[in-house]
């Protein structure tokens, strides 16, 4: 009788008839690994044009993960993750079994899979993961290389709570030393949010590792010219970050973080002139090599970098800029960039 019911699902499926859900349910009960096998690949094959109609099979996928050893662990967390790109919210309620999974299995290839499925689940409820930074960064730090849905995960976290990423922190900062490039876009924002939060650097004291703190100051500067605009653009960023609570850790500043001022990508600069700006704020000085770069940032066709070099040269009251300020603060197309003129004026008088 269990075969006659595999024969006909399988007949059902081939001409094209709408996925019969209790059906597959039925199967997923039965006891008999190979049944159970059929209903998983008839869920991934209509996963692809019916993601809706699966949505009532994530409790019986999960608990599928569940049964050990199981052939095909990857084919189900691949329809986990395929079903939370989908519907993160039905498949939230599993997060804490697919954590279990990935902290028993690190290695395994399916846990790549339930990484992208909780992934998918933190970029639409963070506070739904970040009770399980620890354990997922312990999962990400014994799989080979370092896992890009991992650090995706943790990014997505911190952009609510960047606090909850401290246990990770030594995780990061392994993934940014061995491989900055292929790392840094996930990590470098994490430590960011983690600066502005004022936990950096004792986060990074407590990870018990020399100089780490020193350590990614080094490793982020040394991106910060680099040729790819998103791993250049998180580089200044973080030191922007970490200039907010720690202004004297970026200075006096890098060569390649005053040239940032003269790029030709706009943001690169915008994100450099809010660096002097953070370090002004705190000091009321800004370094001498990067003061007429930011007063030629007042010339620039782009908004945010004429706005941003404003704050910066009222912040460090460079007197030098006096003119050119007045003619923004009154001839500026922008509002936004005439009022942050205006008010480094003020500050200046």
């Amino acid at each position: 009788m269990d075969g006659e019911g595999v024969g006909s699902l399988d007949q059902r499926q081939a001409a094209g008839s709408p996925f019969d859900v209790p059906a597959i349910l039925a199967q997923l009960d039965r006891r008999d690994p190979a049944e159970q096998r059929v209903a998983v690949e008839t869920i991934r094959e209509t996963i692809a044009d019916e993601p809706r109609a699966c949505v009532p099979t994530v409790p019986k996928l999960r608990a599928l993960l569940e049964q050990d050893p199981l052939e095909y662990h990857e084919t189900v967390a691949y329809c986990l993750a395929e079903l939370a790109a989908e519907f993160p919210a039905d498949v939230a309620p599993s997060v804490a079994e697919l954590v279990t999974f990935a902290s028993e299995h690190p290695t395994q290839s399916a846990t790549g899979e339930v990484l992208r499925c909780l992934e998918a689940v933190a970029r639409e409820q963070p506070a739904t993961v970040s009770d399980y930074v620890a354990s997922i960064a312990k999962v990400i730090d014994e799989r080979p290389g370092y896992d890009e849905w991992g650090l995706r995960l943790l990014q997505h976290v911190s952009h609510s709570n960047p606090v909850a990423t401290t246990s990770a922190v030594p995780v990061l900062l392994d993934a940014l030393e061995a491989d900055s490039e292929a790392t840094g876009t996930q990590v470098l924002p994490v430590f960011g949010r983690l600066a502005r939060a004022g936990r950096l650097s004792s986060a990074c004291e407590s990870a018990e590792m020399d100089s780490s703190f020193e350590s990614l100051l080094e490793e982020t500067t040394q991106l910060l010219d680099h040729d790819v605009d998103a791993l250049r653009r998180n580089a200044i960023g973080c030191l922007a970050d970490v200039a907010t609570h720690s202004p004297t850790a970026v200075t006096p500043p890098s060569p390649a973080l005053v040239g940032a001022l003269d790029s030709t990508d706009p943001q690169t600069r915008a994100n450099a002139a809010v660096v002097f700006a953070r370090v002004a704020m705190e000091t009321n000085v800004i370094p001498e090599n990067a003061r007429e770069p930011l007063i030629g940032a007042l010339a620039t066709d782009h908004e945010r970098v004429r706005a941003n070099a404003c704050v910066a040269l009222g912040y460090g009251r460079v007197e030098t800029a006096s003119d050119r300020l007045e003619t923004l603060a009154d001839d500026d197309p922008e509002p936004s960039v005439r009022e942050r003129a205006e008010w480094a004026l003020e500050r200046l008088s």
